[in-house]
């Protein structure tokens, strides 16, 4: 897998010789939170792809859909999944016409939409999600329980 060539301790520690707010163990962490992002990345989209026929932004698209039994706003699944509203449309026509799933007449705005799963999108969401859940659980074997929760603490102090 690429992105393996790190820079040396040495190397940073030259460059924040010349700037001093670059500290050395904030970079090599972020490279091997990248790296190791890309190899789950790709091991879980993989199985997506060739099992499933799924990308990981359908699938997120689907999560929310599955989440929201009473369906959803077109703009709302947009936001929620992540997605612009042009590139929601085009998913969610594909799905229509795949059977996954439905759009009706929002009842308490007539005006509006929502996008539900159909009863084949539901199941297929059945079948997908303990799978994918597996998978994840057996690429997140390799910490310990107290590491996983650990590094949960720190990936969302990270994030904000």
């Amino acid at each position: 897998m690429g992105f393996d060539v790190f820079p040396t301790r040495k190397e940073l520690e030259k460059y924040a010789e010349k700037i001093p707010e670059i500290e050395p163990s904030a970079v090599l962490a972020m490279l091997r939170i990248s790296q190791a992002a890309e190899y789950v990345r790709a091991a879980i989209n993989d199985v997506l792809a060739s099992q499933y026929h799924l990308s990981r932004g359908k699938l997120r698209v689907m999560f929310v859909l599955y989440q929201m039994t009473d369906g959803i706003a077109p703009s709302q699944l947009a936001d929620r999944a992540g997605v612009t509203r042009a590139t929601i449309t085009t998913m969610v026509k594909r799905m229509v016409r795949d059977g996954l799933t439905e759009v009706a007449i929002d009842q308490t705005d007539k005006r509006g939409k929502k996008v539900r799963l159909t009863a084949q999108g539901r199941e297929f969401m059945d079948d997908v999600l303990p799978d994918h859940y597996l998978r994840i659980s057996m690429l997140m074997s390799r910490l310990s329980e107290a590491e996983q929760t650990q590094l949960i603490f720190l990936l969302t102090k990270l994030s904000g």
